[in-house]
């Protein structure tokens, strides 16, 4: 197919995607009169810029005739009327439409030149100072750096807000670290992993074999064995993973990961699981021995340190709390309470119904009768917030608690800044990964006592680590194991099902093949469906239909779908989109903008009162859309703006121009920039790891045999005990089987018990 070539200056842009800069603008051609519509991958341009594109004539159904970009090459504009519309497009900070009229007035076609060679000739412009001429010319070089590195990356998949990174980090060697050093960006940038560099590398000329792409293929590898939440890496597999990601033989490996560990980027030595067995040697990133070792530090200080409680009379103070309570503690219950006071370290675990919430209202009834400062809080939001309805107590989140300080891009309270405390109560402690752990115990004071509650048999934490499960291993943590399911609790098929699981019974309750079995006394309900697709029309009548309209659930706010698998017909992306489709479709979202009375955001307002131009409803990121009214989780911790991965929130506005939207976290408002969006996901199903901490008044989970890679019994466990008040289960009873006897849930790897041990011997 022969190629047209136009040239000319861009001089509008319609629309423009920053994650993947797919442009929609108006050329005006230079030999000719007049606009044309043009479309494509356009990375880095801008109006008023001259450019020579290669590509194709289409024909649009209702836009009619336009140009498909297939390349371009770019270049800086040289008129007059170029120059002033390439400045004044706010493409330079401190360069409006005013300032740009005036500084092309001044030197006209040398405008560029002036700006590039010789910026302190700006200072001739009235009102442009040598600090603004300063800041113009750092702010100029900043974009040529940032265009010469989307031209050169535009061919590799990198997306134009990781070339904007990439700029940041690196400045104006950008160009040159990428050339030498391409794998470099995969280890510094966010998002951009060691395909990416590795594909920028081998079209470099960079050699298969060359000690930089093994290295970083065995740091890669190292990376991905840590988000299966292991903090060590079993040498003999990283050298199977390593092999099979390079395509290169065993032994070039084993030199480089011997190199790394002569040069301390690795250390290596061997391991021992919970049973003190030798798991053979073992590497580990510097960061990861260094949190373990700290953590161990922390533990061992705490342990050894005078506890600063007031006298208290244990038996008298159960005979308190138990009369405040209303009825006798049950004897592991009491043991939970006695320990709590009179030990530095301790962990309460159980499952549900076994009366930890009692036990933890008991400890702060006894502690703040006494006076004694006591700090609750919980990984999530809804934890915490459940933690404070159960003890009458605030509650707060492990990352709100610590306050992150921008300024310092650390935790506001750490080892010179203490928690003011004489007892911290942490519930979901399951949930904690390494890395948070080494931050909370770093500013809990040593006099404090610290007790931990979660549930051991519950998945482990989404990040790396082990941590409750390694602390109730050793020896200088009391543990308290409750289980004893208490009456009322008995009354529940969720709970009972839920200690069914843990004990091997691989039969579910009662299955019902139609809805018209369905009875609203029943808080468990498992519906047998084998058909994927019937599986997906069976969630939505349950989500639209029966659940709002016969037990008055909020669709939104009352239900979580939670799945297994994140691809197919009943994973978490497809669920997400027809569920999107069914309970907040276009019409449904243009509804709730047009019926809410106060617009959020001063940019809506004004657009909203100086036009007549409707708000929008909708925003189009990459393969999602987003849409006022919708669900989202947030996927990654941003201290700048206080939220963390995990917390759900509802999208409440959008801006006139579709670059900012605002969601309401619990009783926060926050502004995301398009290029933000990455950052969050629809919610409307979640992954049951992703629902960790979290409580929902219904819960409902698809179950297919398909799932069999992820159906274990702690994932399955996990999951039912999501449910507050009703859980459904839809899908194939064999598929439930099958999860409760797949008890061979890999254990994660860590040298966390081992750190303690050591530490511990030289106190």
């Amino acid at each position: 197919m022969d190629l047209e070539i136009l040239k000319g200056v861009i001089e509008r842009i319609i629309y423009f995607n920053e994650e993947n800069a797919y442009c929609i603008a108006e050329l005006s051609l230079i030999k000719a009169n007049g606009t044309v519509p043009i479309f494509g991958i356009l990375p880095g341009v801008q109006c008023g810029e001259t450019v020579q594109l290669k590509g194709e004539w289409t024909e649009h159904p209702k836009h009619g005739k336009q140009f498909k970009v297939h390349n371009f090459k770019s270049e800086l504009p040289a008129t007059i009327y170029g120059i002033k519309k390439y400045l004044g497009s706010g493409l330079i900070e401190g360069i409006g439409k005013s300032y740009a009229n005036k500084i092309v007035e001044h030197f006209g076609v040398r405008t560029i030149e002036i700006i590039n060679s010789e910026s302190s000739l700006l200072t001739e412009i009235p009102g442009i100072g040598k600090s603004r001429a300063k800041s113009i010319k750092q702010a100029w070089e900043e974009q040529v750096a940032v265009r010469d590195t989307m031209l050169f990356l535009q061919t590799y998949g990198v997306t134009p807000s990781q070339c904007i990174k990439l700029v940041k980090k690196y400045g104006l060697n950008t160009k040159r670290i990428i050339q030498d050093q391409p794998y470099k960006i995969a280890e510094d940038i966010e998002r951009i992993g060691f395909k990416t560099a590795d594909q920028i590398a081998l079209n470099l000329g960079f050699p298969t074999n060359s000690d930089e792409r093994i290295e970083a293929g065995i740091i890669h590898t190292i990376s991905k064995i840590q988000e299966d939440g292991h903090t060590i890496a079993l040498i003999p597999h990283l050298l199977e993973q390593s092999a099979l990601l390079l395509g290169l033989k065993q032994n070039l490996i084993a030199n480089r990961i011997e190199h790394l560990t002569k040069e301390k980027k690795l250390y290596s030595f061997q391991a021992y699981d919970k049973n003190n067995t030798a798991l053979g040697p073992v590497v580990q990133k510097p960061i990861y021995t260094y949190l373990e070792k700290k953590i161990a530090e922390l533990i061992c200080s705490n342990y050894h340190a005078q506890s600063n409680l007031p006298e208290i009379k244990l038996d008298s103070a159960l005979i308190w709390a138990e009369k405040k309570a209303g009825f006798e503690f049950e004897q592991l219950q009491k043991e939970a309470v006695r320990s709590a006071l009179s030990n530095k370290f301790n962990i309460i675990t159980g499952g549900p119904g076994t009366g930890k919430t009692t036990i933890l209202k008991a400890i702060v009834d006894i502690l703040m009768a006494k006076k004694c400062q006591v700090i609750l809080a919980s990984p999530t939001g809804r934890a915490a917030q459940r933690l404070s309805e159960t003890t009458q107590q605030s509650a707060s989140t492990i990352h709100r608690l610590l306050k992150y300080d921008p300024s310092t891009r650390a935790f506001f309270h750490h080892k010179d800044n203490p928690l003011t405390c004489d007892c911290i109560i942490i519930d979901e402690a399951s949930m904690i990964d390494t890395q948070l752990a080494a931050s909370l115990l770093d500013a809990i004071p040593s006099s404090a006592h610290i007790v931990l509650v979660g549930d051991s048999d519950q998945l482990p934490s989404v990040g790396s680590g082990n941590l409750l499960s390694d602390l109730i291993h050793s020896p200088l943590t009391k543990v308290v194991r409750l289980d004893t399911i208490f009456r009322q609790a008995k009354e529940s098929t969720i709970i009972t099902t839920a200690h069914n699981i843990l004990k091997g019974l691989s039969d579910p309750p009662k299955t019902i093949s139609s809805f018209h079995h369905l009875n609203k006394e029943d808080d468990f309900n498992f519906i047998e469906v084998e058909d994927p697709e019937k599986i997906t029309q069976a969630i939505i009548y349950l989500v639209k239909e029966y659940l709002p309209k016969s037990e008055q659930f909020d669709s939104i706010k009352d239900i979580q779908v939670l799945s297994p698998m994140h691809k197919g017909s009943a994973g978490i992306k497809a669920l997400n989109e027809v569920l999107q489709e069914n309970l907040n479709n276009a019409s449904e979202s243009e509804k709730r903008l047009k019926n809410k009375k106060n617009y959020i955001g001063s940019k809506q307002a004004f657009f909203r009162e100086k036009t007549n131009r409707p708000l929008p409803f909708e925003i189009n990121y990459g393969n999602a859309t987003f849409r006022i009214g919708d669900k989202v989780i947030q996927t990654v911790n941003n201290y700048d703006k206080n939220v963390y991965n995990g917390d759900l929130g509802i999208i409440e506005s959008m801006s006139a121009d579709c670059s900012t939207i605002v969601i309401q976290f619990s009783e926060q408002l926050i502004e995301y920039k398009k290029n933000e969006l990455s950052e969050i996901q629809l919610a409307y199903t979640l992954s049951i790891h992703k629902s960790q901490g979290s409580e929902y008044p219904v819960v409902i989970v698809p179950l297919l045999k398909q799932h069999f890679i992820m159906l274990q019994r702690n994932l399955l466990y996990t999951a039912i005990t999501r449910a507050k008040k009703k859980l459904f289960l839809i899908g194939s009873a064999d598929a439930y089987s099958m999860s409760v006897k797949n008890n061979k849930t890999e254990v994660r790897r860590t040298n966390q018990i081992e750190q303690i041990k050591n530490i511990n011997k030289l106190k």
